[in-house]
């Protein structure tokens, strides 16, 4: 074997010499360089989770934050009629009804109208708990900022419409929010309009409650004394009987009637009916009998009109059911126009002379149909006008209406609104 210099590169396989930059043996064709092993760090993946949650947690946080917004942010509940709104506590049904006995969601309120008449009525808010039934109107408004009601846009011609702001009201205990509507229909056409109740909760939320109102003109039929017997205080009880038995509750019906004197009592039922006195030459349809309207719940008016109410005592009208007086006479009575039950009662241009009480309002409805009381005289009657019990808080108007001679002009005893500024006393 040949000798090797010191300095000379071998194979470490064979021993054979080898070219100083070989990297393989040209003898056995093995490799000469040595592999070195590296161990892998025990603490990589550690550091390599750091990293990335040093670039995911950023992120994450973003995520959250934006999560967390989009399910609290406010938000708005729109409905026709009714609505469902969650909160933390659970979930409320509000709707929106006319009247104490109906508690179920109204989309259009319907109303038959006589041309230039103003009416008033109630709007019902109501609120459940959507899961038990339970009456939650109480723990509903404590998270509610503001409450209120408009008529932002109204379709057709022939209409106005307003109302009040939504507030407690005593003739409904039981609800919550009442609002009363104020409208008339001022053309041979319906008009329509749509009711909003926006309601701002205390948490930023938004609630929008909308209901159509249509008003139609009520179609009219008219009785003349030509036509139909009613000389007698039988023959009109008859006619009366009739109409309230046969025809149809939807026409305005109109009863014009002879210039004779009526004695007895009459009873108007089942249905608003008119009575317009006549108006030719000097007489005077007269009434020396009492007159009762029966109540109903279909909160149309009965109107009387030109009648003189001439007595010896007791209740010349006394209406249980909206009526309303002009140009009458009532003279002689223990009460001449009295308004029971849930009537609303006006008097427009009468005479109430030498009366226990003129006009007694002692009514626990809910709505009404007119604040003016104007025209009218109060002459020498024990007490002019007694205020008992007001349906409603709307202002009463006496407007050119004179007080002169009574005893007392107004027993106030429930405190209602008044608007005496152009009533003359004397």
């Amino acid at each position: 074997m040949a000798e090797h210099t010191e300095k000379q590169k071998v194979c470490p396989h064979c021993g054979a010499a080898l070219p100083e930059e070989a990297a393989f043996c040209p003898y056995c064709a093995q490799t000469v360089n040595r592999r070195s092993h590296l161990k892998a760090p025990a603490e990589g993946w550690r550091r390599a989770l750091r990293r990335a949650l040093m670039v995911l947690m950023p992120l994450l946080l973003v995520g959250g934050i934006a999560a967390g917004y989009h399910l609290t942010r406010p938000q708005t509940y729109e409905g026709v009629g009714e609505v469902y709104y969650s909160d933390l506590s659970g979930t409320y049904h509000l709707f929106l009804s006319e009247s104490a006995s109906l508690q179920e969601p109204v989309q259009e309120m319907r109303q038959n109208a006589a041309i230039g008449e103003a009416y008033r009525v109630p709007v019902l808010l109501r609120v459940y708990d959507a899961d038990t039934g339970a009456d939650a109107g109480a723990a509903f408004l404590e998270k509610t900022d503001r409450v209120t009601a408009e008529f932002p846009t109204i379709e057709g011609v022939g209409g106005n419409f307003a109302c009040t702001a939504p507030a407690p009201h005593s003739a409904f205990p039981d609800v919550p929010l009442v609002s009363l509507v104020d409208y008339t229909l001022e053309a041979d056409a319906e008009a329509a309009a749509e009711m909003v109740w926006t309601i701002d909760m205390k948490n930023g939320d938004t609630i929008r409650l909308g209901v159509d109102y249509i008003l139609s003109p009520l179609p009219n039929e008219n009785y003349y004394p030509e036509d139909v017997p009613m000389g007698t205080t039988e023959e009109l009880q008859a006619l009366i009987d009739e109409i309230a038995a046969a025809a149809d509750p939807t026409p305005n019906v109109n009863i014009y009637l002879p210039a004779v004197t009526y004695d007895g009592t009459l009873v108007l039922h089942g249905r608003a009916i008119n009575l317009y006195g006549s108006t030719g030459g000097t007489a005077r349809t007269v009434f020396t009998g009492s007159i009762q309207v029966e109540a109903r719940e279909d909160g149309w008016i009965s109107y009387f009109q030109d009648i003189e109410f001439r007595g010896n005592g007791g209740v010349a009208l006394s209406a249980a059911a909206n009526a309303r007086a002009t140009n009458c006479l009532f003279t002689g009575w223990d009460t001449g126009l009295y308004g029971c039950g849930t009537a609303w009662i006006n008097s427009i241009d009468c005479t109430f002379a030498d009366n226990g009480v003129g006009l007694h309002f002692n009514s626990k409805g809910g709505s009404a149909n007119h604040s003016l009381y104007n025209g009218n005289v109060f002459r020498d009657n024990g007490t002019a006008v007694v205020l008992e019990q007001v349906p409603t808080d709307l202002t009463l108007d006496f407007r050119g209406s004179v007080f002169e001679g009574n005893g007392t002009d107004i027993d106030n005893r429930c405190r209602q609104g008044l608007d005496l500024s152009q009533a003359e006393f004397r």
